[in-house]
């Protein structure tokens, strides 16, 4: 996830984006086999916030923050970018998922007023959606983006049909957007005050989120002592199809996020709840809370998307 939170605005836009991928192994020669092996199948598609499916989707996501978080945020104008992937082989099929969500993130100011820090609410970002999100496609129809069963719907729906029938059914059925862990505790992300805004100002973000000059930079997916070991997550299952033995692993990259506030932060505890208490400047003699925040991290955070497309062929080739 990365966003840029203007309490001037009270409106931005973020990018949460959902990973995943799947190894099937069964017997050469298996009826599955004959169907996936020497074979790449690919489902790509955009789809905009008021076409098919789109306003429901978003319905359900506000519900869900709203029901789980109690917070009043709210997305709006939201598109779902969908690439998903199956490589068959002699004794394997390789599922690969990324499904990007790009909503516009609103009411995320709890509390403003002169010479008081803003109050935002920091609650949302730790979403799981447990529907299957169903988005009806020019091209191949209606798709579930969010459960992995839907790639294999769109190619092969009786195979899905015997998948969704077998014990394969929980890894099938577990949710791409699942933000869970981006919703760890403020304590363990990294902290950064730019108080001049060049970070945000290189990437051109100041003057599209309020022209605040400084800058707090949160961010997660760095382990090490103080914060913890970020790890992928995995899940095997076997299952039986046609007679014949499956396997199936699943793994879900380490947590990676970025929050960006516009102003000097700090985090506060109300209950279970965090929130970010915001002003323009930073008191005298601020430090960033892990006690510095080297430039390579910035620069580790801004090639995430290479790290992905290695963990990608990395998966792949294994």
């Amino acid at each position: 996830m990365t966003v840029f939170l203007s309490p001037q605005l009270n409106t931005s836009d973020a990018i949460f984006t959902g990973v995943r991928f799947i190894t099937i192994k069964y017997d050469p020669g298996s009826a599955i086999a004959k169907q996936f092996s020497g074979k790449t199948e690919r489902v790509s598609f955009t789809m905009k916030a008021t076409e098919d499916g789109m306003p429901n989707v978003i319905s359900v996501i506000n519900q869900d923050i709203a029901n789980q978080k109690k917070s009043p945020v709210r997305i709006e104008n939201a598109t779902i970018d969908y690439r998903g992937e199956i490589r068959g082989d002699p004794d394997k099929v390789s599922l690969s998922y990324k499904v990007e969500l790009r909503p516009t993130v609103t009411n995320y100011v709890l509390q403003k007023g002169q010479n008081q820090p803003a109050v935002l609410d920091l609650d949302w970002r730790g979403l799981i959606i447990n529907q299957p999100l169903v988005l009806d496609t020019p091209k191949y129809g209606k798709v579930s983006i969010n459960y992995p069963i839907g790639l294999i719907q769109a190619i092969n729906p009786q195979l899905a049909i015997k998948l969704l029938n077998s014990p394969a059914s929980a890894v099938m059925t577990d949710p791409l957007f699942n933000f869970q862990d981006i919703g760890r505790s403020m304590d363990t992300w990294h902290f950064l005050f730019d108080p001049t805004g060049s970070q945000a100002g290189s990437a051109g973000m100041l003057s599209a989120q309020g022209g605040a000059r400084a800058v707090s930079v949160y961010s997660l997916g760095e382990s090490s002592f103080r914060e913890g070991t970020l790890t992928e997550k995995v899940s095997d299952v076997t299952a039986t199809v046609d007679g014949q033995q499956i396997t199936i692993h699943a793994a879900t990259p380490p947590p990676s996020a970025q929050i960006q506030i516009s102003g000097f932060s700090r985090i506060q505890k109300s209950g279970a709840s965090e929130l970010a208490f915001v002003s323009e400047q930073a008191p005298a003699g601020t430090e960033t809370a892990t006690g510095g925040f080297p430039i390579q991290v910035l620069l580790v955070l801004g090639g995430m998307m290479g790290a992905v497309a290695v963990f990608v062929l990395l998966k792949t080739r294994k």
